[in-house]
């Protein structure tokens, strides 16, 4: 079986775990959705192990993602920008906005086994973090939703980020000889790439209602999901 073959049957796995969101208990799909990002770490950190190559022998190579937009919009809701990052960084690749005319999109700049991984991510949460919002601001206006989804989306990232370490403390310390710069090198071939084919800007501030974005955080615990982040988002690159 070759390395896209492999790649395919994972996420296809992860697909059938996220398709559990339709059930109506709430415990049950976040449990599906820790397990999905459980299931794509392991992978990654697995496929490193297994081929032990540095970053530029990757058969799978770089791109701006731009055929295959997370999302297309008239207009893109701050939120999505910042789980975009969030989800993207937590998968090797980086996110950033294009304009396509009247309309604006979210893409990702990696490989596509990495972007593939944020989009099967990509519309369980965004479905999760939708319904958390109707069912705690019902009658709110759109500045309370934005703020309660922004904060929504940081418990996210921590969730991210627990599962991370998870994965990684279950390795050998052999393993992780190997893994650590294996990982480093492919961040900064991304980030090399960005600099070398892109004219990428420096990510602005999301400033949200403190009070929904509290509320959104609380709420966002029950998801029980997992990914990296620092205590402050940014958006996405432009």
């Amino acid at each position: 079986m070759t390395s896209r073959d492999t790649d395919e049957a994972l996420l296809e796995r992860v697909r059938k775990l996220l398709a559990l969101a339709t059930s109506p208990n709430l415990h049950e799909a976040a449990a599906a959705a820790a397990m999905a990002q459980r299931l794509i770490a392991r992978h990654r950190l697995e496929g490193w192990l297994a081929a032990e190559q540095a970053a530029e022998a990757d058969p799978d190579p770089i791109t701006d993602g731009r055929d295959a937009p997370l999302e297309v919009a008239r207009r893109l809701r701050k939120w999505k920008t910042v789980l975009a990052t969030v989800l993207a960084d937590a998968n090797g690749c980086v996110a950033y906005t294009l304009d396509l005319g009247a309309e604006k999109a979210i893409a990702l700049v990696g490989r596509e086994r990495d972007r593939q991984a944020v989009a099967a991510l990509w519309g369980f949460v965004v479905k999760r973090i939708e319904w958390l919002s109707a069912t705690h601001g019902a009658g709110r206006p759109r500045e309370w939703h934005e703020a309660f989804r922004v904060g929504a989306v940081e418990t996210v990232a921590e969730r991210l980020r627990q599962v991370d370490e998870e994965v990684r403390q279950e390795l050998t310390g052999r393993e992780l000889v190997v893994v650590d710069p294996l990982e480093l090198a492919r961040r900064e071939a991304v980030d090399r790439w960005v600099g070398e084919h892109m004219s990428l800007g420096r990510g602005r501030g999301v400033r949200v209602d403190a009070r929904a974005y509290r509320q959104g955080r609380q709420a966002g615990e029950s998801l029980d999901l997992p990914g990296p982040a620092d205590r402050r988002l940014t958006r996405g690159r432009r």
